[in-house]
């Protein structure tokens, strides 16, 4: 009876572990589109781009907060200085509550709009779930965040973007007006040239007001804007200009391209998501 005892509790104490051991996000990139076409390094095409992704949670609660994200799409390379830029400082003006009261420098450097959905609450309850619902405004910006030592270093070697979030009551229990500073890294998906964004979301967004803050959707849409830059083998150069998009289609694989987010929650954990981009 004692030895029976004891089994029985040593699956109990497996079965809990388990049951901890499998709670975590899962990921979906629901939303991927392209510009049709090919192009190349040498003939990059301008182009726009959407994409958007799911977090859910295995055990239906509130999904763990996300630090970290890399986003990339297949053979789309990014060419920032084709495009007006603004500083970071003033993408983030928290005087500015909509997008429309930036300065007029950031309003003509806007490259693109979208939409987050989060459930917001307390850090010890996951079951808690409040709905804060914000807007996007992506900005071509010429500096990075001074928190984030990195993102200073890398935007002004390869440019990125300020992710403006605007929210307020009732859309979210607490106003956020602020942004955050995304640089652009060179990498390979599927051995083609591609622009990755990455970027760290800071304490202020992911923990407002002392709360856990996880992202449950993200869509967004990146827009076909045009300039001219010294562009030799798709790479800037003190040659003649050629005209690019802000984003620009310089290759893929097969006849198809793969969109890739990668997720790092606060604990580590690092997962990926991929699907394929269907066009414009």
């Amino acid at each position: 009876m004692r030895k029976l005892l004891i089994a029985v509790l040593a699956i109990v104490a497996v079965g809990a572990i388990a049951s901890v051991a499998i709670a975590a996000n899962t990921y979906k990139v629901h939303l991927a589109k392209a510009t049709a076409g090919k192009g190349s390094m040498a003939r990059p095409i301008p182009a726009a781009l959407d994409f958007g992704y799911q977090v859910s949670d295995t055990e239906n609660m509130r999904p763990f907060v996300i630090r970290e994200y890399r986003i990339a799409a297949e053979g789309l390379r990014s060419y920032p200085k084709a495009r007006p830029r603004c500083t970071f400082d003033a993408a983030t003006d928290p005087t500015a509550t909509t997008p429309g009261a930036l300065s007029a420098a950031c309003k003509k450097a806007f490259v693109g709009t979208g939409t987050i959905d989060n459930l917001a609450g307390a850090p010890n309850d996951r079951s808690q779930k409040l709905a804060c619902d914000v807007t996007l405004t992506l900005i071509n910006i010429s500096n990075g965040d001074p928190r984030f030592p990195k993102t200073v270093s890398q935007i002004r070697k390869r440019g990125g973007i300020a992710i403006r979030i605007d929210t307020d009551p009732p859309a979210c229990p607490i106003p956020v007006h602020e942004a955050l500073a995304a640089p652009f890294y060179d990498t390979k998906l599927e051995g083609i040239p591609t622009s990755e964004l990455r970027f760290t979301v800071p304490d202020t967004l992911a923990h407002p007001g002392g709360l856990d803050n996880a992202v449950t959707e993200v869509t967004s849409f990146i827009q076909k804007k045009t300039g001219k830059v010294v562009v030799k083998r798709g790479i800037p150069q003190a040659a003649a200009k050629r005209r690019v998009g802000f984003y620009s289609l310089v290759g893929r694989k097969g006849k198809t391209r793969t969109v890739r987010v990668t997720f790092i929650d606060e604990s580590g954990a690092k997962r990926t998501a991929t699907t394929t981009a269907k066009n414009k």
